[in-house]
C-alpha cells in the first residue's frame, strides 16, 4: 500500500510541476479529480463468508470506494502538418470495488481494455486498491490542404445522437460512465478527404485484442441542411456494416439519428443480423432549460439474452448497444446560476425480461475558473440474473458519487 501511496503522490503532483512548460510547439494540460461513492445492491447471496461484515441487517450489499484519477494530454506540433500527441489516464482505486473481485475481473480489464496494444500497467494491487498507468490516445497526425490522416491509438466518433449510437462501431462505451469523459480509444487509421464546404470522405480501420479487423467508409453530404453520412463496411471480419446518420434542424429542435444493420457473412440470409434505429430531439426553453428524449428501436438476433445486467455492464461490441427491442431516454438539464447547473436522465426497458429503468439526478457547482464539484446518484431497478444461481428477480442498484475536479 505505501508503495501506491508514493506513486500516487507522483501521479497527482507531476501535472502541477509541469503544466507551466506549454509553449507554441508543446502543449500540456489534463485534469485530477477525487470522487468518493458508495454502491448499494440486493445480490448478498454472490458474496462469500469472509466479506458478510459489507451487509447490514437488511442484507443490502454496501460498496464503498474512492478514486484518484490524474489525466495527462501531451501535444506537440512539429511543424504547421504533423502534430503528435500521447494522452495518459491514471487511477488509483481504493475500497470494496476492489476487495470485493473475487476473480479479478477489474484488476484485469485495467490491462486488457480490448485493443490490440495495451501501454497499461497495474503498477500496484492490493487487496483493496489498484494503481493503474495507461496511454488511451498514441497517435500521429498528418494535415495537408483537404486531407488529414491519423494513425496511432485515438478516438473515432461517428455517432450523432448522444446517447444511444448503432454507427459508433469503432468506439462503443457506457452511457453510464460519466467520470470517463474522453471515451476510449482504438489502435487505429482513419483518413479524411475534404470535397467541399459541407462534404467529405472518410476511411478508418482498427484492430482488436483478437487481431479482428473493422473497417469502414463514410460519405459526409448535406442534404437539404442537414448532415447527412453514408456508411459501409465490415465489422471484425465477421459482419456487413451499413448505416446512415443525419442531424438538422425541426423548427427550434435539433434532430438526430442513426441507423445501422450487422449482418454475419456466414449464413447471410439468416436472422442473426442486428439491425439499430436510434433518434432523437433536442431543445432550448429560454436560456436555462435544455430537454432532450432519444429513443432506440431493435431487431435483435435470435440468440440475444436479454437482462437487466447488460444495461448495467459496458457493451464489448456495438451490436451489444441494444439490450432489448425498445428504449427511451428522456433528460432536462437546468441552469440555476453561471456556476449552478441540475439534470436529470431517466432511462425506460419495457420488455418482459428486463421490467428496468435507469434514473440519474445531478447537480454541478463552479467553484472557480478550473475547479468543480458534483454530485451524481444512478438507481437501476430491473430483473438482474444472481452470478452463481443465474435465478433472475427484480432488484435495485444504488450508486452516490461526490466527484472534485480540478482543472490545468
Amino acid at each position: 500500500m505505501k508503495y501506491a501511496v508514493v506513486l500516487a503522490t507522483i501521479m497527482l503532483v507531476m501535472p502541477l510541476l509541469t503544466s507551466a512548460q506549454s509553449n507554441d510547439k508543446f502543449e500540456l494540460n489534463g485534469y485530477i479529480t477525487n470522487m468518493q461513492y458508495v454502491s448499494i445492491s440486493e445480490m448478498p447471496d454472490i458474496i462469500p463468508e469472509e466479506f458478510k461484515d459489507l451487509l447490514e441487517d437488511d442484507n443490502n450489499l454496501y460498496n464503498t470506494n474512492i478514486n484518484f484519477q490524474n489525466r495527462l494530454n501531451m501535444y506537440w506540433y512539429a511543424n504547421d502538418k504533423w502534430t503528435f500527441s500521447a494522452q495518459m489516464r491514471n487511477r488509483l482505486i481504493i475500497g470494496d470495488q476492489i476487495r470485493l473481485d473475487f476473480n479479478q475481473q477489474i484488476e484485469k480489464s485495467y490491462e486488457n481494455n480490448g485493443n490490440y496494444f495495451n501501454p497499461a500497467w497495474n503498477v500496484a494491487v492490493g487487496n483493496s486498491y489498484i494503481l493503474n498507468l495507461a496511454f488511451d490516445r498514441l497517435y500521429a497526425d498528418y494535415s495537408s490542404g483537404n486531407l488529414d490522416v491519423t494513425v496511432g491509438k485515438q478516438r473515432i466518433n461517428w455517432g450523432k445522437t448522444f446517447a444511444f449510437n448503432p454507427n459508433d462501431m469503432f468506439n462503443t462505451y457506457s452511457y453510464f460512465d460519466f467520470d470517463y469523459e474522453e471515451r476510449p480509444g482504438t489502435d487505429a487509421v482513419r483518413m479524411m478527404y475534404y470535397t467541399g464546404a459541407s462534404t467529405s470522405v472518410e476511411f478508418a480501420a482498427n484492430i482488436d485484442s483478437a487481431a479482428q479487423v473493422t473497417a469502414a467508409l463514410k460519405w459526409n453530404i448535406n442534404v437539404n441542411n442537414y448532415d447527412v453520412q453514408l456508411i459501409g463496411g465490415m465489422l471484425q471480419e465477421s459482419d456487413l456494416a451499413l448505416g446512415i446518420g443525419w442531424s438538422g434542424y425541426v423548427k427550434n429542435a435539433s434532430w438526430r439519428g442513426e441507423l445501422s444493420w450487422y449482418q454475419p457473412f456466414e449464413n447471410f440470409a439468416d436472422t442473426t443480423g442486428v439491425v439499430m434505429l436510434s433518434t432523437g430531439l433536442d431543445f432550448n426553453i429560454g436560456s436555462k432549460w435544455n430537454l432532450q428524449t432519444e429513443m432506440m428501436f431493435a431487431h435483435l438476433s435470435e440468440d440475444k439474452k436479454v437482462s437487466m445486467l447488460n444495461a448495467y455492464s459496458s457493451p464489448s461490441s456495438v451490436k451489444d448497444l441494444a439490450i432489448s427491442p425498445f428504449q427511451i431516454l428522456g433528460s432536462g438539464m437546468f441552469q440555476a446560476s453561471p456556476l449552478s447547473t441540475f439534470s436529470l436522465a431517466c432511462i425506460w426497458y419495457p420488455h418482459q425480461d428486463i421490467k428496468g429503468i435507469f434514473v440519474s439526478p445531478s447537480w454541478s457547482y463552479s467553484i472557480s475558473d478550473n475547479f468543480n464539484a458534483s454530485f451524481y446518484w444512478q438507481l437501476f431497478n430491473g430483473k438482474f440474473p444472481n452470478e452463481i444461481t443465474q435465478e433472475v428477480k427484480q432488484q435495485t442498484v444504488n450508486s452516490g458519487f461526490v466527484r472534485f475536479k480540478y482543472s490545468f
